[in-house]
């Protein structure tokens, strides 16, 4: 019996796939639900020994609000014996998708924390982002949330937008500010390849203005009561994302559903993309196609100090093992990026700025 205590499920359906969109969806294939909830529950039947008792549950995607209130039931009710009494279930939902009728299913379902995929408030960067919701029905999102009852709101937005300017970006931190969401994730852009905007040649704003920006967004919402708990995360008191924590613990985890990504007792396997391929395997009893990787004491070391260094608590060495190049702690100290004492490490609010640099310096796989 494996000693998981977080499940993640994917759902890959969208209406659309967004400009910077390199996530495993799939569009124009909603006759594939009710299936792929069966296929869902198979794969839940085969792997179910691989988990404990469900501390945490992240129903992601794709746009998991388009699975609609009753297909998340059957998911959540299936599980409900695995978990335990005070298990966080989030999900992920894009404005356009909800209203405070389906919220309130969703929340009847079993859902206690919502994630709206708002990006940004401004119409401009919007359409750059290529999403289908406007500002209106971001808004109106988070208040139909508040409206069903749920207690933990959290609002993914993005930096770095092409054609983003100061006042555009101190726009959206006064829309979030005002908005009072208990949990904000705000990521900066990366145009990955094979997507919309790099095909396009989108350009970023350049990196000074980016480390500027990244700045003022921590100052701004710490000064307004959030907790900068992890790199990209700042949460009200008690509304840090618990499933996320998990991943920066480097706690074990399955993954349900296709691309799914599971790490146990030291393996790691990914299920293979395709709705039509998972949900046909799984309806023979079989796991789905995935590949599968070993990972060896080296790279479970240099991963516990990739995660547990996103966030604001210091790390022990004891748990994370020795960096791979311990002569270079010293200089980092020296240079206030970082604080050490015999058994613990944190990056100084300095170093937290650039983290990746410090892990280059520290760790051989940056």
């Amino acid at each position: 019996m494996s000693s998981a205590g977080h499940l993640y499920l994917h759902t890959p359906f969208c209406g659309s796939r967004c400009g910077y969109c390199a996530f495993t969806v799939e569009v124009g294939v909603l006759d594939r639900r009710d299936a792929y909830t069966d296929a869902l529950l198979a794969e839940l039947a085969v792997e179910g020994e691989r988990m404990g008792t469900l501390r945490t549950i992240y129903v992601g995607g794709g746009t998991p609000s388009l699975m609609g209130p009753e297909r998340i039931a059957r998911l959540l009710d299936a599980l409900r014996p695995r978990c335990a009494d005070d298990v966080e279930i989030s999900m992920e939902a894009n404005p356009e998708t909800v209203d405070e009728r389906s919220l309130a299913a969703y929340r009847e379902a079993g859902i206690t924390r919502v994630s709206l995929g708002v990006q940004s408030f401004q119409a401009g960067m919007l359409r750059v982002l290529d999403r289908q919701a406007g500002p209106e029905q971001a808004v109106a999102a988070v208040d139909a949330a508040r409206g069903a009852g749920f207690e933990s709101i959290s609002v993914d937005l993005m930096f770095g937008v092409p054609g983003q300017t100061d006042e555009l970006l101190d726009a959206d931190l006064a829309r979030a500010l005002e908005m009072g969401v208990d949990h904000i994730s705000w990521y900066e852009l990366e145009i990955k390849p094979r997507t919309a905007l790099e095909r396009a040649g989108a350009a970023l704003p350049d990196e000074d203005w980016a480390a500027d920006a990244y700045e003022r967004i921590v100052g701004s919402l710490e000064g307004a009561g959030y907790r900068w708990y992890e790199t990209a995360n700042f949460a009200r008191p008690g509304h840090e994302c618990r499933h996320s924590l998990g991943y920066w613990s480097a706690d074990d985890y399955v993954g349900l559903g296709v691309g799914a990504v599971s790490t146990v007792n030291g393996r790691r396997w990914r299920n293979h993309a395709g709705v039509d391929a998972y949900i046909g395997t799984l309806s023979s009893g079989v796991p789905p196609t995935r590949s599968v990787e070993h990972l060896d004491e080296p790279t479970r070391r240099r991963e516990r100090w990739m995660l547990a260094l996103r966030r604001d608590e210091p790390m022990d060495m004891r748990w994370a093992g020795p960096p791979d190049h311990p002569e270079a702690l010293e200089r980092l100290v020296e240079g206030g990026l970082i604080d050490v004492d015999a058994d613990h490490i944190a990056l100084t609010r300095r170093g937290r700025f650039v983290q990746n640099a410090i892990l280059r310096q520290l760790m051989e796989y940056a």
